[in-house]
């Protein structure tokens, strides 16, 4: 789809001219990564297929990304931009993972976290020993401190081969979506309503913040804060590849489709509570995002009424989008391999009751080489499936216009 939209969250007319049209009129790619834990194989898939799509080595100057795809955002931007490397390393790493490289998984942890929540429950508090999370995701730190090269993304910046990298995490001090970003100086900081974008060295730190999911992962400090998953607070994800530069931007996410309106016909039962944890991270992870897409199609349907004449009087300028999504429910592939879970973290669900089908919790969760490497290949395919129109939306990415393009 393509959609001429102002700031979804109602910026600084100034401020959105200057953010949209840093490059003038030459179209500047952004990419922007949804969260969705292990649903984020998805976004491999996507990467991997568009890197034997795109025209030129560098096809997103502008990487934003939140929760996991904050993750998948810096492999991107630590390889430079050059997609067809990050998309190697990003398949080697996800075809290859298994729950504990993510999280603890082994019984004397998942054990003695239990009896402390227990204990503080009980006892009413434990002080400074109160719980803050069910999982210890020290793997994952030290997996992300491995695989990730920083100082290449410092070289792409200065060589102009990446204009900005924006990760976005949630301040419980100020109860503010903060993205963090690195990038060309020309790029300004931004504050607007419960958000703001902060310049920043990015680093290790700043991905364990934005992926912290409320409950399940212990909230990360950076800096005098305290900060959650980014996708806690950034309700219009779009709005930071834009004050970035971004005048196109290609987003992946990991829902599918919303199903035709039709009347509930199943039987009438009390949610458990590994339905209500699913639900709540399929609302944290999904609902802004197809929120903000339709905000973006009705101000384009307001802004076409607009007389050439007075648009000109205007700093509102079309913005183009893409959205790509999942075309199966992935539920029912996580489903399908759910009995790979470490035996117990499998406990752990079935005492919630997320370990049966349709249960979205299992799908976040699920960081096992079989189901990631299946909504790899189903990213791949989808991706595949929709060249021509990849090919239609990239069209301005040639090496007469696009100041990135392999070999300038």
């Amino acid at each position: 789809m393509s959609i001429s939209v102002d700031d979804p969250l109602g910026a600084n007319d100034n401020d959105v001219a200057r953010a949209r049209h840093a490059n003038g009129d030459v179209p500047l790619f952004g990419l922007v990564l949804a969260g969705g834990g292990a649903r984020g194989a998805y976004q491999v898939g996507v990467v991997k297929a568009l890197a034997e799509i795109s025209p030129v080595a560098i096809p997103f100057p502008v990487i934003t990304g939140v929760s996991v795809g904050a993750i998948n955002a810096a492999m991107l931007a630590c390889h430079g931009g050059q997609i067809a490397a990050a998309s190697d390393s990003l398949e080697r790493l996800w075809s290859t993972l298994r729950c504990e490289k993510i999280y603890r998984t082994d019984f004397p942890k998942i054990a003695g976290t239990a009896l402390q929540w227990l204990a503080s429950l009980v006892f009413g508090g434990l002080g400074r020993a109160n719980p803050t999370s069910l999982l210890d995701v020290t793997p994952l730190e030290e997996l992300l401190a491995k695989a990730l090269n920083f100082e290449s993304l410092d070289h792409a910046i200065v060589q102009d081969a990446l204009r900005a990298v924006g990760i976005t995490s949630s301040s419980y001090a100020t109860g503010r979506a903060v993205t963090f970003f690195q990038g060309r100086d020309d790029v300004e900081e931004w504050h607007r309503a419960r958000r703001e974008g902060v310049r920043r060295q990015i680093g290790v730190g700043d991905l364990m913040a934005s992926a912290a999911l409320p409950f399940l992962f212990p909230p990360r400090r950076v800096a005098d804060q305290f900060f959650g998953d980014g996708s806690l607070r950034l309700n219009a994800p779009l709005s930071p590849a834009i004050h970035l530069g971004a005048n196109r931007i290609f987003v992946i996410g990991v829902r599918g489709e919303e199903p035709a309106l039709q009347t509930y016909q199943g039987k009438v039962v009390s949610p458990t509570l590994g339905a209500i944890g699913g639900s709540l991270l399929d609302i944290l992870f999904n609902d802004n995002l197809e929120a903000d897409i339709e905000r973006l199609q009705r101000i384009n349907s307001t802004i076409s009424l607009i007389a050439p004449d007075a648009a000109n009087d205007t700093a509102l300028r079309p913005i183009s989008i893409f959205v790509l999504r999942p075309s199966q429910e992935i539920e029912d592939i996580a489903y399908r391999h759910v009995h790979r879970f470490p035996w117990t973290i499998r406990a752990l669900l079935k005492g919630m009751r997320a370990d049966g089908p349709q249960s979205p919790l299992s799908s976040y969760l699920l960081f096992e080489a079989e189901y990631c490497s299946e909504l790899i290949e189903l990213g791949y395919t989808d991706t595949m499936k929709r060249k021509g129109e990849i090919m239609k939306f990239c069209g301005a990415m040639d090496r007469a216009q696009h100041p990135h393009a392999a070999g300038s």
